[in-house]
């Protein structure tokens, strides 16, 4: 009876996936294992990679955790990078080091998946996270309000991050693809704040700022600005956005978390 019953669970399943509009491929897809990473989540090595405090050797044993990566490097900046699903998901996780002491400067992990039906990735066809030590003269010039502020580190920002890109974007299709698509995302998100500066308060609520992106439509952007240690952080959502802030980035202004 119990068998039955489960049959009847997973039939019943199938059968909705299909009115839904899901074909044979995308119920499979759906349904079976899928390795990491995936869109919903950070790798583990974006996790443990602390900007200001990890060393590049530190990086170098950590960022690759996946068996179908692939590294880049230059000088000052490694990136490891793979695709699965016939080329139509991939990911960069990127490191940047300063120059002087070789700790972490700052850390990026874009994933796109074209085809985001598995369970594990609900939905969500990109994300994009980012951890930048930024300038004392950027966090500290004379703005009018706090929006022109934080408009004017997001145009930073996307100057660091088309720097870093440029030191590895010629080794890989894969990371070149990825520095595109960033640079469109920050534009985009540029676009609409310029055409709304007011908008820019949402950017540090905790369910960030809605737009309309040219590629994937539905998109959320964060921004959290930590003056205390000198970080700005940025997440990017598009597709099936559920979340978008971690409570850990919310704190005071003595750098305390706040609950």
């Amino acid at each position: 009876m119990k068998h039955r019953c489960l049959f009847a669970a997973v039939v019943t399943s199938i059968a909705s996936l299909f009115l839904s509009g899901c074909g044979i491929e995308e119920v499979g897809e759906r349904l079976w294992f899928e390795e990491p990473p995936y869109t919903n989540q950070q790798p583990e090595a974006y996790r443990l990679i602390q900007v200001d405090k990890s060393t590049s050797a530190e990086v170098l044993d950590m960022v690759k955790k996946y068996d179908k990566e692939l590294t880049s490097q230059s000088e000052s900046v490694v990136a490891c990078w793979g695709e699965k699903k016939t080329t139509s998901q991939f990911w960069v996780t990127m490191v940047a080091f300063d120059e002087e002491n070789f700790t972490v400067a700052r850390k990026y992990f874009m994933a796109v998946d074209e085809r985001p039906v598995h369970l594990h990735n609900e939905g969500q066809d990109l994300r994009f996270d980012s951890e930048v030590k930024m300038d004392e003269k950027t966090l500290s010039a004379s703005y009018t309000s706090e929006n022109e502020r934080r408009i004017s580190i997001i145009k930073k920002t996307l100057e660091i991050i088309r720097d870093d890109f440029v030191e590895v974007r010629q080794d890989s299709r894969v990371i070149n693809q990825a520095a595109m698509m960033s640079n469109q995302m920050y534009e985009r998100i540029l676009y609409v704040l310029n055409e709304s500066p007011a908008l820019a308060q949402r950017l540090s609520e905790p369910n960030g700022l809605d737009y309309t992106s040219l590629v994937f439509n539905k998109s959320r952007v964060g921004l959290y600005i930590d003056d205390v240690n000198k970080v700005v952080v940025t997440k990017i959502r598009m597709g099936n956005v559920k979340r978008l802030w971690n409570i850990k980035y919310w704190r005071d202004k003595k750098g305390e978390v706040i609950w």
